[in-house]
């Protein structure tokens, strides 16, 4: 396997590759990697373009195409460096970092050269039934993460960045804790419906969703604090508001949590989730 020295060759030399001798062959897993003799000039070096290739020839042998041209902050032609970081023929796995830096042929007014540069993984694995197929970090194994991470450190050049994490070492993401507020529903025959909209209900435990929207567009109405959703409460025994046709013997305060987008009109909260808990209180409705 060649270095990274290795890999340095002139423009006219690339241009002219015909053939190109395998840099590594894994016969028990039936796969080789060569070095594309494919020269890429493009200003704008996509990742698609740089990535290597996997096919499999007539003879049923996989083939890895990988680039490697130019020089690193020469501009002649775009500097592609693959390093092949782990090639384990009984693991069956391959894994490649690709560098590049690419042409400065744009200009970018009082900055100059306008450059483009990164790096990248690709890994490559065999199948149960012999195929290769490449995957992606999240589908390997710890045991198989440690072993590429420990060839970066040994052997990956200097400006290699890790390629990830184990998933041991991975936190499960932190559940938004939802927010308490209070609503005041009608009550009718025990079940509880909207002030404003009769026929929307509000069941005890059941999420229930509404898109909160600005100026008053959208979501679910309540009170950011007990004092004032009770303070409602009083003022709806005395005074129903809306829709005096309903029949409504009685109010409820309801203990809610909301969740998703939620605007603050200072008064009141919108929000997209509401979920009512539990009743507070019941009080009789002066019709």
């Amino acid at each position: 396997m060649q270095t990274m020295s290795d890999q340095a060759e002139s423009f006219a030399a690339l241009e002219q590759a015909t053939s190109v001798p395998p840099l590594l062959d894994l016969p028990i897993a039936r796969l080789q990697i060569v070095q594309t003799s494919e020269v890429l000039k493009a200003d704008w070096l996509d990742r698609s373009m740089l990535e290597p290739k996997l096919e499999q020839n007539a003879d049923g042998l996989w083939v890895l195409a990988v680039h490697r041209q130019g020089e690193h902050s020469k501009f002649e032609v775009p500097y592609i460096g693959s390093e092949i970081l782990l090639a384990d023929a009984e693991l069956g796995l391959v894994a490649v970092l690709v560098g590049y830096h690419g042409s400065a042929t744009e200009k970018y007014g009082r900055l100059g050269y306008m450059t483009q540069k990164g790096q990248f993984y690709r890994y490559y694995q065999q199948q149960p039934g012999g195929d290769w197929k490449r995957v992606e970090w999240r589908h390997l194994s710890d045991e198989v993460r440690q072993l590429v991470l420990n060839m970066v450190e040994e052997q990956g050049p200097a400006w290699a960045k890790k390629p990830g994490k184990l998933q041991s070492e991975r936190k499960p993401p932190t559940k938004r804790a939802a927010l308490t507020s209070y609503k005041v529903v009608r009550v009718i025959d025990g079940r509880y419906f909207s002030l404003y909209q009769p026929d929307v209900e509000y069941v005890i435990g059941q999420r229930m969703k509404q898109p909160a929207k600005p100026k008053h567009g959208g979501g679910f109405y309540s009170y950011p604090t007990l004092e004032m959703g009770t303070e409602f409460l009083a003022d709806c025994v005395e005074r129903l508001p809306f829709h005096r046709e309903v029949v409504t013997p009685l109010l409820a305060l309801l203990e809610c949590e909301i969740g998703g987008r939620i605007i603050d009109y200072g008064h009141k909260l919108a929000s997209t989730y509401l979920c009512p808990v539990r009743v507070l209180e019941m009080r009789a409705a002066n019709d």
